[in-house]
C-alpha cells in the first residue's frame, strides 16, 4: 500500500538520482529505500525509473507520481505542524529580517514581545526582501520583515510597520556634504557602498542608475551596517541608507534625493497559509505595538 513514508523515500531518490545517496540523506538502510520503490512499482504495475549509467532517471509515470508526491508531502508536513500547534506543543516560529529594515524595527519590537511572551521563541534569519519572498513561498519562513518600494506579490499579505526613505550618507568632509538634495547625476564615478543584491533598496537604486545611464562605481556590496558606516566615516565611500538608520547619527551627513525614494517597512506572509497561534500572536502584538 502507498504510504507517506514510501513517497518520502521516492521523493529523496528523485532528488539525488541515487538510492545510495537518498538512503544516506534519510539515515536509513539502502535496502529499505529500494523496497519502498519496488513496492510502489509493484502496487501500480509501472516503472518509476530507468537507469542511465549510475543515475536513476524518472519515467513518465515517475514524473507524474513525483508531481503529486511533492504536493502531498508538503501538505502532510504542514498538517503535522498545524496539529502540533493545536496541541500547544509549538512555541517557535521563523522570521526573516532584512539588514536595514530589521535594524530599525526589530530590536524594540522583539524585546517588548519577548518580555510579554517569554515562552514563544523566534528563529530569526537575516535575508534581503527578495530572498524573504522566495523563502515564504517555499514555506521556509512563517513571517518576513521587508523594505519595499511597491506592493509585493499578490500571494502575500502585509502589515505596515512604518515608512522610511533612502538617503545618501557621507562624511562631514565629503564634497557633497553641504548639498540640500542630491541628483543621481552628481554620483557619476563616486565610490559607493551598496547593500547586498537581494535587498529591495539596492535593486531600486541600481534601476535608477540604469535609467540615468550611469554605471555606478561600487566598491563593495555588504549587509554589515557597521562596515558600511565605517566606509562612510573614513571618507572612503558614500552609501545609501534608510533615513531612520542615520537620523540620530551626528557623525554622518544624510542628504535626501530631489526625487524621494520611499520605502514601506512591512511584515509579510502567504495569504493562503495557516497562521500558527504564535504567529497570529506576534502579528496582533505588532499591530498594537505600532499604535
Amino acid at each position: 500500500m502507498m504510504t507517506i513514508t514510501k513517497l518520502a523515500h521516492f521523493q529523496a531518490v528523485c532528488h539525488f538520482q541515487s538510492v545510495t545517496k537518498a538512503a544516506k540523506y534519510l539515515h536509513i538502510s539502502q535496502p529499505s529505500v529500494t523496497a519502498s520503490i519496488r513496492d510502489l512499482e509493484g502496487e501500480f504495475h509501472v516503472n518509476l525509473f530507468r537507469h542511465e549509467g549510475k543515475r536513476l532517471i524518472l519515467t513518465t509515470e515517475g514524473e507524474f507520481l513525483l508531481e503529486h508526491a511533492d504536493r502531498l508531502l508538503s501538505e502532510y508536513t504542514q498538517l503535522s505542524r498545524q496539529m502540533q500547534d493545536l496541541g500547544k506543543n509549538k512555541n517557535l516560529f521563523r522570521l526573516g529580517v532584512p539588514p536595514m529594515g530589521g535594524t530599525i524595527f526589530l530590536p524594540g519590537l522583539y524585546k517588548s514581545f519577548h518580555n510579554k511572551y517569554p515562552e514563544i521563541q523566534l528563529s530569526i534569519t537575516e535575508c534581503g526582501s527578495i530572498q524573504a519572498m522566495k523563502l515564504l513561498e517555499k514555506g521556509k519562513l512563517d513571517l518576513a520583515m521587508a523594505s519595499l518600494s511597491a506592493l509585493p506579490d499578490v500571494r502575500l499579505q502585509t502589515l505596515l510597520l512604518g515608512k522610511s526613505k533612502v538617503m545618501l550618507c557621507v562624511s562631514p568632509e565629503h564634497r557633497l556634504a553641504h548639498k540640500k538634495a542630491i541628483k543621481f547625476s552628481m554620483l557619476k564615478d563616486e565610490p559607493l557602498v551598496l547593500f547586498e543584491k537581494d535587498s529591495a533598496p539596492e535593486i531600486a537604486i541600481e534601476r535608477i542608475f540604469e535609467r540615468e545611464g550611469i554605471v555606478p562605481n561600487v566598491l563593495l556590496y555588504s549587509s554589515q551596517l557597521s562596515m558600511i558606516k565605517q566606509f562612510i566615516l573614513d571618507g572612503t565611500a558614500a552609501a545609501f541608507l534608510l533615513e531612520d538608520l542615520v537620523k540620530n547619527d551626528k557623525d554622518i551627513i544624510s542628504i535626501p534625493f530631489e526625487k524621494q525614494i520611499n520605502f514601506d517597512i512591512v511584515l509579510m506572509w502567504k495569504k493562503d497559509q495557516y497562521l500558527y497561534s504564535d504567529v497570529s500572536c506576534f502579528l496582533e502584538f505588532a499591530k498594537n505595538y505600532l499604535k
